[in-house]
């Protein structure tokens, strides 16, 4: 996909580079077109108002003849037939003078209505006589001859140009160049042929008019190779075959022409003639093979079923590219029929097209906004079709790019899930550890220092000689157990910062959190004014087996430890002198309210080193419930924080249905550890004092 999109790119900036200067190059073969166009019209229009034979000649000078070109449609067809291939008549003479050097003088001393006579030699070699009547040249008889043709062409050339501009790659330039042949044909009629004034066919007749016929043959073979499956992908630039290959028979033409008109001052111009109009017709059919071909390859002819190979090719090419081709080639094809059919052949055939020639100066003309239509169209279909591609393409790159995120999503919450289950192991553990090893020291510390320090109260009060000597030692165990005493609350503070698990486990949850709210962190915080208000009927909802299972014990750690780190803050950061505990339960939800007078905080900014409560929202989030929390900063009214935990009922139902974990064999404590009910390996210990 990489490469692919560095080789379109490539392109684009080989036709953004090469765009304008193609541009401006079709701008300037169209000026010289347009003037050569307007010279020769010059030249008709001199003779409006003037007596001529009837119909409009041209000069054959390999023959020191003349030669019919056409009639115009408003008078009667010209007793003569029109130069063609097959037919060779020549007027060799006018009123028995040679026609070359007396034709000019005798139509400009002619009168409209005189009949002028002329001599004629044939195919065969044999001479005949036509007496033919004077006529006057109008200028409608130029308009529907000569104007309408140069009207077509100019159609021709402002559609192609406009083709060019529009282009975004090279093949749509294609579409427009290969336009200029008919336009050349079209502009430059107006160059052959005379009214009253001899004018011998110009080098512009000879070597670009002419050769133009062969000109729109090989546009016919260039336009049908670039709509073939072989270069559709090689037609963002020029390629040699395709567009080389169809012009070389010119150069062996040009060569002939140019060669000839160098030696002898003219070309032949039957020969010349018959070369290019039969390179039309070659390049038609060979076009029309193309074309054929090409619907074969694309699948459109024959239905599926009628060759493997044939589907095979058909289906790699895209469904917008077949039916873009498709479409031109059918219009591209019918345009190349109808033009050869109606005017080539004919032409060569008889020497007139098929049709009139105003009405087939409108077809022509008519036929190129048809062509500009439908390629515009076309054109903003495959556009569209291809952003519907590149939408398509980019959906699906969304919808890739959403299923790696819902899958990393499930491996995040996987990780955060196991994440969680081993931060309240290790809580568990830990809470245990101080349980069972520091914080039964310090106890056995106390204990000891206790009995030791009561003892030797009583033995000094005995034995009053030595009441000096023991009373330092009392004094010195009185410290010792006090610090002892503050060791065992310090322990119990760590034990509830990591949320007493084993203490929860071993009463329940109720009456931990009981326990916690009256006993626990009021012993933990004397100096706190603050004053904590409990509401925990809804809890007794919980069966007693609740942390059996691993729903249930993500169901009861968020619970306790939201409220224990909510509770937490309240008596270390909130500056509150009240605050409540509340839970209910409604139909479908277990709800729990923290709430304080403190002095608030912004949700939006709490600092990265404060994770208590986004842990909250995470276990919260692990069993099944949600946690909101809403804070109002002093001095505004309300002030405080409300934290809301829910939990939907059916996650609670669902983790008392599930199936019991499986018995293992009695724990064994590590060494040093001992557990809650078992007796301490030590002496008995006297009680405190």
């Amino acid at each position: 996909m990489s490469t692919s999109s560095q080789l379109e790119n490539t392109a684009r900036t080989w036709w953004q580079q090469w765009q304008p200067r193609l541009l401006l190059l079709y701008l300037i073969v169209a000026v010289l077109l347009l003037t050569m166009s307007i010279a020769g019209h010059f030249r008709l229009l001199q003779d409006v108002g003037k007596p001529f034979g009837g119909f409009f000649w041209a000069v054959d000078a390999d023959q020191d003849a003349v030669v019919v070109v056409s009639t115009p449609a408003q008078l009667p067809a010209f007793a003569l037939k029109t130069q063609s291939i097959t037919s060779s008549v020549h007027i060799t003479a006018i009123n028995g003078k040679p026609v070359l050097a007396h034709i000019a003088t005798v139509y400009q001393q002619a009168h409209a209505g005189e009949l002028i006579t002329y001599t004629v030699r044939d195919n065969s070699g044999g001479s005949s006589s036509i007496t033919w009547g004077v006529s006057l040249f109008t200028l409608d008889m130029w308009w529907q001859d000569y104007g309408l043709a140069s009207l077509a062409g100019l159609i021709w050339l402002i559609v192609g140009a406009f083709l060019v501009y529009k282009a975004t790659e090279w093949s749509g330039a294609v579409e427009g160049i290969t336009l200029l042949p008919p336009a050349i044909l079209l502009l430059l009629y107006s160059q052959w042929g005379n009214v009253q004034q001899l004018f011998y066919p110009s080098a512009i007749v000879q070597l670009i008019w002419i050769p133009a016929f062969a000109l729109l043959g090989a546009a016919f073979i260039h336009l049908s190779l670039t709509y073939h499956p072989l270069s559709l992908d090689k037609s963002t630039r020029p390629n040699i075959v395709v567009d080389l290959f169809p012009y070389l028979p010119l150069l062996a033409l040009l060569t002939y022409e140019w060669g000839t008109f160098l030696l002898l001052g003219h070309v032949p111009m039957r020969i010349n003639l018959s070369v290019s109009l039969g390179y039309t017709v070659i390049g038609g059919l060979i076009s029309f093979c193309i074309g054929i071909n090409t619907f074969l390859r694309l699948g459109i002819v024959f239905p599926p079923g009628r060759s493997q190979k044939r589907v095979s090719q058909a289906t790699t090419i895209p469904l917008r590219t077949r039916h873009r081709v498709g479409d031109l080639l059918t219009l591209w094809i019918g345009g190349v029929g109808l033009g050869i059919g109606l005017g080539v052949l004919p032409i060569l055939l008889t020497g007139q097209p098929l049709l009139p020639l105003s009405t087939f100066f409108i077809v022509v003309g008519i036929y190129p906004l048809i062509l500009l239509y439908a390629i515009r169209s076309l054109r903003l279909l495959d556009h569209l079709q291809l952003t519907l591609d590149q939408r398509e393409i980019a959906l699906q790159e969304q919808r890739r790019i959403g299923e790696e995120l819902m899958q990393t999503n499930q491996e995040l919450q996987q990780a955060t899930s196991l994440l969680l289950h081993a931060d309240a192991h290790l809580r568990s553990l830990l809470s245990q550890r101080i349980h069972d090893q520091p914080r039964q020291q310090a106890l056995r510390i106390r204990s000891l220092l206790a009995h030791w320090q009561h003892k030797l109260r009583i033995e000094a009060e005995r034995d009053p000689e030595n009441k000096v000597s023991v009373q330092p030692l009392i004094e010195v165990l009185g410290k010792v157990r006090k610090v002892s005493e503050e060791l065992e609350g310090d322990l119990r503070g760590l034990q509830l910062l990591v949320e007493d698990v084993y203490q929860r486990r071993s009463l329940g949850l109720k009456l931990h959190l009981e326990k916690l709210l009256l006993e626990d962190l009021p012993g933990l915080h004397p100096e706190s004014p603050l004053k904590v208000r409990a509401d925990l009927w809804a809890l007794d909802a919980l069966s007693s087996e609740l942390e059996q299972t691993e729903e249930g014990a993500k169901i009861a750690e968020a619970i306790a430890y939201t409220i224990t780190q909510a509770l937490l803050n309240i008596y270390n950061h909130a500056g509150a002198t009240t605050a409540q505990v509340r839970t209910r339960q409604t139909h479908d939800m277990l709800e729990i309210e923290i709430r304080d007078d403190g002095r608030g905080f912004d949700p939006e900014h709490i600092p990265l080193e404060k994770t208590s409560l986004f842990k909250a929202q995470l276990k919260a989030r692990e069993a099944g419930g949600t946690l909101h929390i809403s804070s109002v900063p002093r001095p505004q009214a309300q002030h405080g924080t409300l934290i809301q935990l829910s939990i939907p009922l059916q996650a609670i139902e669902k983790s008392l249905t599930l199936p019991p974990p499986h018995t293992e064999a009695p724990r064994q404590p590590a060494p040093g550890i001992r557990l809650r009910d078992e007796p301490h390996p030590s002496s008995p210990l006297p009680p405190f004092p």
